[in-house]
């Protein structure tokens, strides 16, 4: 249990830079971002708009968020940042997965017989 505990330790410490520049560098890829012309790719732009994906709908639904462009950019943060949280920790639950078939794969106990 104890092994979930630092993985998800991990997700979140490793999802601060992605979001930061995501955030920062890449901004909104509808807008001009005066930093980069990076969000103008369509790959960069398509894995934006998955990641913010529960922030753009809460903006769309919500009004008061469209209104206030400072707290839609912290709901957006927000969002991004959860979900790269949560897709690295799948991702390292699947790099476990397989760690752990290769070395039943490559026993040996395996061998031996």
């Amino acid at each position: 249990m104890k092994s979930n505990y630092s993985k998800l330790r991990l997700a979140l410490i490793a999802a601060v830079p992605v979001e930061a520049i995501n955030f920062w560098v890449i901004g909104y890829p509808a807008a001009a971002h005066p930093v980069s012309r990076l969000s103008r790719d369509p790959a960069i732009a398509l894995q934006w708009y998955v990641l913010h994906l529960p922030g753009i709908i809460a903006s769309d639904r919500s009004l008061y968020l469209r209104e206030h462009a400072a707290l839609d950019s912290v709901v957006l943060f927000i969002a991004g940042y959860v979900v790269t949280v949560i897709l690295f920790v799948v991702i390292l639950w699947f790099a476990g997965l397989a760690r752990r078939a290769l070395r039943k794969l490559s026993s040996p106990m395996k061998q031996a017989a």
